[in-house]
């Protein structure tokens, strides 16, 4: 879903995968056994594998046992609820001991729901199944609010929320980050002579082009405005993002776009397109505008050299 034109029948389509946070083996073996069959499951015997795997997952529910060493399910329920990558997962408490006020700490810590040991297989499921199919719908809402009505890649204010969770992420790892800025060349003149239907048109194609050279599923495909779009690339240095850069620019200039003028006429004609782009290692509490605007110093060189360029750097350390 980050880096392909949005599918939103994957939301919905897909097998749900569940973590299951708890150190009795007994609970976990029977949990896995009412779930196998719909969801994926996965398993944590702490609090704090469970925050790691959550990370790793994005699971679409927890089952979070309250009562664990190391790190007890409040406080690993808070984590996840201050953590913005996790904070949306539904988390549902598993106890044996349930007071109204161990109710109320754990609907303050972020919970969900409960589920009373010992284990009861039908409400169980029916209860995770019901809190899973509200996150999908809650799922799907916020992915078509999150992509770009005419392209089908994620729009600006995905691209502004994503790229500040990379830029965390990187500097967490110490990897490098790079980011492609994409202008068509010369649209406004295409828009002028072909009309806004055929220039609609091709900001489609383009966006397809960008988003079928992209493949890793963290990298991110987003139209920035106008004509513009951008390529965020997580753990990639400057050398790999002027390979996919190079190879953005060659599918679009060696592919013509095909359109219906005003007239109804099919046309096709030739497009290019200059991308700028910057790599750097993100450090905490910098700010992520560095790189927008290294990378868009370097597409505005790219289209002083005479357009269909690509011009990428790297932060000399």
């Amino acid at each position: 879903m980050k880096n392909k034109i949005i599918n939103v029948n994957s939301i919905t389509q897909r097998k749900p995968v569940l973590l299951v946070a708890d150190d009795q083996p007994l609970i976990v073996r029977q949990l896995y056994e009412i779930f196998q069959d719909d969801f994926h499951v996965f398993m944590a015997s702490t609090g704090v594998k469970c925050l790691e795997m959550a990370g790793e997952l994005l699971p679409d529910i927890i089952l979070l046992d309250i009562n664990m060493p190391e790190m007890d399910g409040y406080e690993t329920c808070d984590k996840l609820k201050t953590n913005a990558a996790t904070s949306h997962i539904p988390v549902i408490f598993i106890t044996s001991n349930l007071e109204e006020e161990d109710e109320v700490k754990g609907f303050e810590a972020g919970a969900i729901d409960f589920i009373r040991k010992p284990i009861n297989a039908t409400i169980t499921w029916a209860r995770t199944q019901s809190h899973v199919e509200v996150k999908r719908q809650a799922d799907l809402l916020r992915s078509l609010a999150l992509i770009d009505g005419l392209t089908g890649v994620c729009n600006r204010y995905q691209f502004d929320e994503r790229f500040g969770l990379d830029w965390l992420s990187c500097a967490r790892a110490k990897v490098p980050l790079s980011l492609l800025m994409i202008d068509v060349d010369n649209f406004k003149q295409f828009n002028d002579e072909f009309g806004h239907v055929a220039g609609d048109e091709c900001l489609k194609s383009i966006a397809k082009r960008i988003a079928t050279t992209v493949h890793r599923p963290d990298d991110l495909v987003a139209r920035y405005g106008g004509e513009e779009f951008v390529c965020v690339l997580p753990d990639t240095d400057a050398i790999g993002a002027s390979k996919i850069a190079e190879d953005i620019r060659k599918l679009i200039e060696g592919t013509p776009i095909e359109f219906v003028d005003e007239h109804g006429v099919t046309k096709s004609e030739d497009i290019t397109v200059s991308i700028g782009g910057h790599s750097l290692q993100p450090k905490r509490g910098e700010s992520v505008e560095k790189l927008i605007q290294l990378a868009d110093q370097e597409l505005y060189r790219a289209k002083n050299s005479g357009k269909n360029q690509v011009c990428v750097t790297a932060q000399v350390n």
